[in-house]
């Protein structure tokens, strides 16, 4: 059976819960820790910790397809901050999720505590543009007024979500991840790796998702998919801190593509 099946087959043993439910859980302001590992290693996690969390449902589906379209400035200054790893930095999206039609635009901000905080607003903006709606959201959430920004990535990937009981914990689970870059009209795909993020409000320390992840040796690793893209498309951008990251990127996927081969 191969890993897409195996994945299809353990996203079915959980109970559902509604993309309603999740909202009003909210979790907008919140802690985060995220791991990259091989996609091989989805179905395990997910037989691992069935039943013991609820899975978002959307028509259906289990398994929903996520678009995003990241926004800069045109000297690139969000990717610059993060580079550099400054705090109270913002990242600038329009996101699509699942099989809606609905875009939302998106800011995020880490502060300097380390908690994500997330706005956002539904757009009727159907083709990811800046408008004088998301301008003003801009001047709301962001020091950017009045400041130019440019499309710079677009990525794509698909993505399970998981709750916990009490909805103080939601675990996302990416692979497939594709990017594409407007700045140079370069493209990759990269079906070998996977992220998983666990969004908490208090601590990890009950989180039977955590465990499952130590069981099977993998430890957090900061990523941003954002900045991985940029790098990634774009080798002249400076990237010294993101080196390391990419080249695990680069060896996770061969490693997988040659095993598919064998």
């Amino acid at each position: 059976m191969s890993i897409t099946s195996r994945i299809r087959e353990g996203v079915s043993g959980f109970p559902a819960i509604s993309l309603d439910e999740v909202q009003q859980a909210g979790l907008m302001q919140r802690k985060d820790r995220k791991y990259l590992f091989g996609f091989s290693l989805v179905p395990d996690l997910l037989q691992e910790v069935a039943g013991h969390y609820r899975i978002l449902e959307i028509d259906g589906r289990r398994i929903q397809n996520y678009q995003t379209f990241y926004y800069d400035t045109p000297g690139l200054t969000m990717y610059r901050m993060h580079h550099s790893g400054r705090v109270n930095r913002h990242k600038i999206r329009f996101r699509k999720y699942g099989t809606s039609e609905e875009m939302y635009f998106e800011v995020k901000r880490k502060d300097a505590r380390g908690v994500t905080i997330k706005n956002r607003m539904q757009t009727e903006s159907r083709e990811a543009l800046i408008l004088s709606r998301e301008e003003e959201f801009l001047s709301a959430f962001t020091p950017y007024e009045e400041v130019k920004m440019i499309p710079v990535l677009e990525n794509s990937f698909n993505r399970i979500t998981l709750v916990s009981p009490d909805q103080r914990e939601r675990i996302t689970l990416d692979y497939h991840l594709w990017f594409s870059s407007p700045l140079n009209d370069e493209s990759l795909e990269v079906p070998g790796i996977s992220i998983a993020e666990i969004k908490f409000s208090d601590h990890l320390s009950g989180s039977l998702f955590n465990g499952a992840l130590r069981h099977a040796h993998v430890i957090p690793s900061r990523f941003s998919k954002y900045c991985i893209g940029m790098a990634m498309l774009n080798p002249a951008l400076k990237q010294n801190l993101f080196k390391e990251k990419v080249r695990r990127v680069r060896k996770i996927n061969t490693d997988y593509k040659q095993s598919i081969k064998n």
